[in-house]
């Protein structure tokens, strides 16, 4: 059954669940998302430094698409040398339960990994 405004075979919601995890899907997302939340504003280098494996390439591509997807804001601190932290916005800041469920769901379903 559809909702009103869904596209046809599109049940009622499942426009948004395909838009939300469009961008929670994607595999450093999360983690950066998670990252910001526990550890608040960080630069660019700090942010790497907290997430095992993840490249320049690919941080600054997700960070981009973080903030174009309004979850994430790029601040430039005009300091010597001049710098850039990135932090959650509002919207960002509102998926902390979500990715704490998430977490959780993950110890108690999935274990301790390799």
């Amino acid at each position: 059954m559809t909702g009103q405004g869904d596209p046809p075979g599109v049940h009622a919601g499942g426009e948004h669940l395909r838009r939300a995890t469009a961008i929670l899907g994607k595999k450093w997302h999360p983690l950066l998302l998670y990252t910001l939340l526990t550890e608040g504003p960080l630069g660019f280098n700090d942010m790497k430094g907290h997430v095992d494996g993840i490249s320049d390439k690919v941080l600054s591509e997700a960070l981009e698409d973080l903030q174009e997807s309004g979850l994430v804001v790029r601040d430039v601190v005009e300091d010597k040398p001049v710098r850039v932290n990135y932090s959650l916005t509002p919207a960002g800041r509102d998926l902390e339960p979500i990715i704490e469920e998430l977490l959780a769901w993950s110890h108690e379903h999935l274990g301790e990994g390799p």
